[in-house]
């Protein structure tokens, strides 16, 4: 019996948009009956953003991916893959797998030679990076920062000192950007080159490269926004 695939799943940046998830994303997901999702009233309600008519009661199934998948069993979550129908992971926001769970699940689905597709949609880490003005050639993408403060400052010294090797990309909570942003501008060189982008892809998008010292001098506020911040030469 051949399985099924496993399609990576793209969604929103923010506040719903159902302009820019792509039409032929659209029309795969709408021949999909199950989802495994991070949070399935999140997941219901992207769906139905983009003209997903499925009844979820009766036509739907979606399982909710811990945040730890090693702890879950993946061959229950695609034992229908396996069998032969497809399923598809949605994220948060953005891109599957990308400081966001599901990784596990597509590790697993490789064992079992499943076909994984992934979706072209907004990603917060490479819109953030091309549109910065940094060299894309050479980047990596740390996550979150960690919560400890002395911790956290040492972190942002190696990132500051990293740029020589390309683009230096991290994220932080909502709740916590402006902390981040204010042990950013306490911990770091004046004369080292920051980009703020915020809210990527929405109307209150902000995207502003510029160095520590005019930072410094600028009021910004970023508190309970979806932010990415990039060093770069």
């Amino acid at each position: 019996m051949s399985t099924g695939k496993l399609f990576l799943i793209p969604s929103f940046l923010g506040e719903d948009n159902a302009a820019i998830i792509p039409d032929q994303i659209k029309n795969c997901i709408h021949n999909l009956n199950e989802f495994i999702v991070e949070d399935a009233r999140t997941a219901r309600r992207y769906l139905r953003a983009i003209g997903y008519k499925k009844n979820f009661d009766t036509e739907v199934t979606i399982h909710e991916l811990d945040k730890h998948a090693k702890q879950q069993n993946c061959q229950i979550l695609l034992q229908n893959v396996l069998r032969g129908a497809s399923s598809g992971v949605i994220s948060e926001a953005g891109n599957p797998c990308i400081a966001d769970p599901g990784s596990e699940v597509v590790a697993y689905a490789h064992l079992y030679n499943i076909d994984v597709v992934p979706l072209v949609g907004p990603s917060s880490i490479l819109l953030a990076l091309i549109a910065s003005g940094f060299n894309g050639q050479q980047f990596c993408f740390h996550g979150y920062l960690p919560i400890d403060n002395s911790q956290r400052s040492g972190k942002l010294k190696k990132l500051e000192a990293a740029v020589r090797t390309g683009a230096q990309i991290f994220m932080e909570t909502p709740f916590r950007n402006q902390k981040l942003l204010e042990e950013v501008l306490r911990t770091c060189n004046d004369d080292t080159n920051l980009c703020i982008a915020c809210d990527l892809t929405l109307p209150t998008q902000f995207i502003r490269t510029q160095k520590i010292a005019a930072w410094k001098t600028e009021k910004i506020d970023i508190n309970k926004r979806y932010c990415i911040f990039v060093f770069g030469q």
